[in-house]
């Protein structure tokens, strides 16, 4: 193995042993049996990744923890606004499914598209950044307010319903049984309900970090046909949730 590849197997040692801030860190014995290198090897690679800031060694235990250098470059990655953090994968797969793609937020009772993406399939409806919609006639809305508890829902449309769509939820009741359906299967389907002759998809993806909360939406033209949806198209939508999910930990 290159040095390199074994300081990613010292890094990688620490989410392995589950060490987080405030445990007592690794141990050199733990790094020698895990790398199974000789001692003078792994006393040089340990060296030189605390020269350069990938690791701190405790003055009192002698333990290993994460150094200054990662932790400055984790903390830079996930302060970045989750909106922002999402559109490099959004673009690649508007490109690679060729439909519109979007990016949203719940904003009260309604839904704000903060970024769009175009497919190759050319359609002159879309919906620009700065948009906002009614949340309970959208996939972006119902997959977002999926994420609320029923009864934060009852309160949040209590007195202030509106129907949008005969293909939107009717009453309040109804769309409670639709966000139950989202939160078993994770995701959400929208047909003929903003816009005629258009259906989206859309999921939900989550930064714990900061509690932070974007819906990612593909929209497409509507199919008669069951399940009103393309399978690839979900398929390929909920792999780019799961991609995100590993790098904010959703």
């Amino acid at each position: 193995m290159t040095t390199l590849e074994n300081a990613a197997a010292v890094l990688k040692l620490f989410q392995r042993k589950g060490i987080t801030q405030g445990h007592v860190g690794l141990t050199f014995t733990e790094v020698v049996e895990a790398l199974t290198l000789p001692k003078s090897t792994v006393s040089r690679l340990l060296a030189t990744m605390e020269n350069q800031g990938l690791l701190e060694r405790d003055a009192e235990s002698r333990c290993f923890h994460i150094g200054r250098v990662l932790l400055a470059a984790v903390g830079h990655y996930l302060s970045a606004p989750l909106v922002d953090s999402v559109s490099p994968a959004m673009v690649r797969l508007a490109a690679n499914t060729g439909c519109m793609g979007y990016v949203s937020k719940l904003d009260g009772r309604e839904v704000l598209v903060m970024r769009m993406f175009h497919g190759r399939h050319f359609t002159q409806l879309v919906t620009p950044p700065g948009s906002r919609m009614p949340a309970t006639a959208t996939s972006t809305g119902r997959a977002l307010l999926a994420l609320l508890s029923d009864e934060d829902v009852k309160a949040r449309y209590q007195d202030v319903w509106q129907t949008v769509s005969p293909n939107s939820p009717q009453n309040v009741e109804a769309l409670c049984g639709e966000l139950a359906a989202i939160r078993q299967q994770g995701w959400s389907l929208a047909r003929n309900e903003t816009l005629g002759g258009i259906s989206s998809l859309s999921v939900v993806v989550h930064n714990k970090h900061h509690g932070e909360s974007v819906a990612l939406c593909l929209s497409f033209l509507s199919q008669d046909a069951e399940p009103g949806y393309p399978p690839a198209i979900l398929e390929a939508l909920r792999a780019t949730a799961t991609e995100m999910a590993e790098k904010y930990g959703t």
